[in-house]
């Protein structure tokens, strides 16, 4: 019986233990990574190309209508098409939800652009968004962007 108790006392220890090892993220980290994809949607908006690209990981992976892009195809491709499409777009993203595990976080947002121009059949465009950042030395990188978009459902 005595032994029982030990056994069960040690158990319930370690799972304290445990616990502590894996303590829940602190909102903090959370909004330290949504802040780093607040930041790069500022510099895509403010058509500032050295800040966007400093945001980024030196491996990332940019997912967008069905292509894969490294940091290089991005910076000599997509990039000045994201910046100008930012600089004017009207549309309102809204985080859905933010993960942080560790060192690693995930963002999921959606943006809704309102139709523009004088086509009364326009209905504007949503768009999805999920990045996945890491924190090295405190510093949260964007490793993967993926973007897809549709026509808004009149």
């Amino acid at each position: 019986m005595r032994l029982s108790l030990r056994v069960i006392s040690l158990i319930a220890a370690l799972g304290v233990i445990a616990k502590g090892a894996y303590a829940q993220p602190s909102r903090a980290d959370s909004a330290g990574a949504v802040a780093a994809v607040e930041q790069f949607h500022g510099a895509l908006a403010s058509a500032d190309s050295a800040r966007a690209m400093s945001l980024l990981a030196d491996d990332v992976m940019i997912l967008e209508s069905g292509a894969i892009q490294t940091r290089s195809d991005y910076l000599g491709g997509h990039l000045n098409a994201d910046m100008k499409a930012s600089q004017g777009s009207k549309g309102v993203r809204t985080v859905i939800k933010a993960t942080v595990v560790g060192d690693a976080a995930y963002i999921v947002a959606k943006t809704v652009t309102p139709p523009t121009g004088t086509d009364p059949a326009a209905t504007g465009s949503e768009s999805a968004e999920l990045m996945v950042l890491s924190r090295v030395s405190g510093v949260w990188k964007i490793r993967a962007v993926h973007w897809s978009s549709r026509r808004r459902r009149a």
